[in-house]
């Protein structure tokens, strides 16, 4: 057997010897112990990652402060260098190198994101739009256990809730703001998702290899905002050849591999959506080349089970929702830009462009023979046939489906195919790099070394604002509670202000200090900062269905429509979905508004309402009395 793990010519008809004895081939002692080395390296190495750039102190929108991360990969990649040659000649090592290196690479990526980051407490792209709706959920769990929305109180969460619930959860046990934690979170998630990806791949391939995996993985999806969806496809990507696959070394026990398969599942669930056709056909195809059928079928049965019950927190309250009214899905008719994006991100004239078109051939050459190439190939494939259905969909109803987000899943998986399909097209190479022989002296340390320069010095470069990122300059932009800026605050762009600590202050005189009102707010930033429950999200497109956004906007329309103080005192207080406690609008013109709905200040009866007007930012409040 190869160092991927392909079979060699006498293996490739009838069944593998692991599978015809219930035995896996041996591997070495040292070997074995790669992740153990990984894991070690990351845990030792990433405390004093998060403390450096603090310690440092340089802006990172200047050149010294932009400077500083890939300043310390070279210096961590002629060290690498060094010690793996050192050890070329002793091949055991050549495994445990290469955890180290994994972890110490997983514990780079976590420097390099909190350099960006350092000056301001919030996550990338502060809180506008999505990051300002996981800072939500990220407070609303600091103060609550059960799935519910970010924004609008009494319902369960439709977005995947777990990495929001551990942020809330820590930011409640350590007693700090949950949205001051978001972004110390998503650094360590892309972080731990290269260690986690390697991890994965190392029970199925040769250290060495499942570096590169790891590495190349995160360069065709590491968004840190998306951070959640990184370390999801990064686990998927080798969780579904170990499951639903035939991998050399034998799946993965059904009881690990359902316990991951919940935890992405309650992560993220679109991976799962996007390949649905395609996992079944892959379980099709390997149930005919196994030799006890029934076996399989246990094992997929007791790890959809597993996964199912793992998840079971976020996805049956959230099912019997939609089993009760239905809801109303608006979220995915948002017209994205990447609507008319590039389906096939393997053409692009890039280096990654042609590592992943290299994956697609080699998996199509391949897929007899390799027990990667399947499993690629069917979740390739099951994506494309869902994007096709979905756009057909999308132009007949408005609905897309979020079809465009197939490319993360299309990119990722050709990535990886591409890296597998260079080792099973150079096998001598490989089999050395897999302690199986000599390595000539520098060609497997560059091999794999270049990968990971590429891909931290790619990662740098689109992330580090300096360099080009805007999302960590909007980081530096958005100003704190209290309307200061942030340490190193840009000129452009200026962030609109919400006065977050005016209206705590104006709610606490009125209510007292532990009021939670019910809120309706024409920004949703206040929902990052405040665990009050909120009557309705702002962006209709970004809506749960289980919360029924459209009835919603209909009550609050035939409120501003209402003339008559005490009527509408009465009516905000008694509406289909519940009282509404506390207005937050905007000034505009001789109006109050929500989005296009308008209000008038003589429908806030001062005897119903406290009114405060003397707010920054054209913001007023009208705080319904006890």
């Amino acid at each position: 057997m190869t160092a991927d793990g392909a079979a060699r010519p006498h293996e490739r008809h009838g069944e593998r010897p692991q599978e015809r004895h219930g035995e896996r081939p041996a591997v070495p002692m040292w070997s074995r112990h790669a992740g153990w080395a990984a894991v070690a390296a990351w845990a030792v190495a990433t405390p004093v990652a998060m403390a450096l750039p603090s310690l440092l102190d340089l802006n990172p929108l200047a050149p010294r402060g932009a400077v500083l991360p890939v300043g310390g990969l070279l210096l961590a990649a002629l060290a690498g260098l060094c010690a793996l040659a050192a050890v070329q000649r002793l091949r055991p090592y050549t495994q445990v190198a290469a955890g180290v290196a994994a972890g110490l690479f997983a514990a780079w990526i976590a420097f390099m994101l909190r350099a960006a980051l350092h000056g301001t407490p919030f996550s990338f792209a502060g809180l506008l739009g999505d990051q300002g709706r996981m800072s939500a959920m990220a407070t609303r769990y600091s103060t609550s256990l059960a799935s519910t929305d970010g924004i609008v109180s009494g319902v369960p969460s439709e977005y995947p809730p777990l990495f929001p619930w551990l942020v809330g959860r820590t930011a409640a046990l350590v007693d700090v703001p949950a949205w001051r934690l978001v972004g110390p979170a998503q650094i360590l998630t892309v972080s731990a998702a290269v260690l986690i990806a390697f991890l994965l791949w190392r029970r199925m391939v040769a250290a060495p290899v499942a570096l590169v995996l790891a590495a190349v993985s995160l360069l065709a999806f590491g968004d840190p905002r998306k951070a959640h969806e990184v370390i999801v496809l990064m686990a998927f990507l080798p969780w579904v050849p170990a499951t639903f696959g035939g991998p050399p070394r034998g799946r993965l026990h059904w009881l690990p591999a359902g316990l991951i398969g919940g935890l992405m599942a309650a992560s993220y669930l679109g991976f799962f959506i996007w390949s649905a056709l395609g996992l079944l056909v892959l379980a099709a195809v390997t149930m005919r080349t196994v030799a006890d059928r029934r076996r399989y079928l246990t094992h997929l049965a007791l790890a959809t089970l597993v996964a199912m019950v793992t998840a079971a927190w976020y996805l049956v309250p959230y099912a019997w929702a939609l089993a009760g009214d239905g809801g109303q899905l608006v979220s995915d008719m948002f017209n994205s830009p990447s609507i008319t994006g590039d389906p096939f991100p393997f053409v692009a004239a890039t280096p990654l462009g042609v590592l992943q078109l290299t994956g697609l051939l080699g998996a199509v050459w391949y897929r007899r023979a390799a027990w990667w190439a399947t499993p690629i190939l069917c979740l390739v494939a099951g994506a494309y046939v869902y994007r096709a259905i979905a756009m057909l969909r999308y132009v007949a109803t408005g609905h897309t489906g979020l079809f465009y987000h197939t490319s993360r899943l299309i990119g990722g998986a050709l990535a990886v195919a591409g890296v597998l399909t260079l080792v099973r097209a150079f096998p001598r190479l490989v089999d050395k790099l897999a302690t199986r022989g000599d390595v000539p002296r520098g060609v497997g340390v560059v091999a794999i070394a270049l990968p990971l320069a590429w891909t931290g010095a790619t990662y740098w470069q689109e992330w580090m604002p300096y360099t080009g990122g805007r999302y960590p300059v909007l980081a530096h932009a958005e100003p704190l509670p209290d309307g200061t800026r942030t340490k190193y605050a840009p000129a452009e762009p200026v962030t609109r202000r919400l006065p977050i600590d005016p209206i705590r202050a104006a709610v606490a005189a009125a209510l007292g200090p532990d009021a939670t009102p019910r809120t309706l707010s024409y920004d949703e930033r206040l929902f990052a900062y405040l665990p009050w429950p909120g009557y309705i999200a702002v962006d209709r497109t970004a809506a749960a269905s289980t919360s029924r956004w459209d009835d919603r906007h209909d009550v609050l329309r035939r409120l501003a429509a209402d003339s008559d103080p005490t009527a509408f005192a009465h009516n905000s207080a008694h509406t289909l979905f519940g009282r509404i406690d506390l207005f937050v609008l905007r000034r505009t013109g001789a109006d109050w508004t929500w989005q296009e709905i308008r209000f008038r200040p003589a429908q806030f009866d001062q005897t119903a309402f406290t009114v405060v007007t003397d707010l920054p930012g054209d913001t007023v409040l009208a705080i319904r009395r006890r």
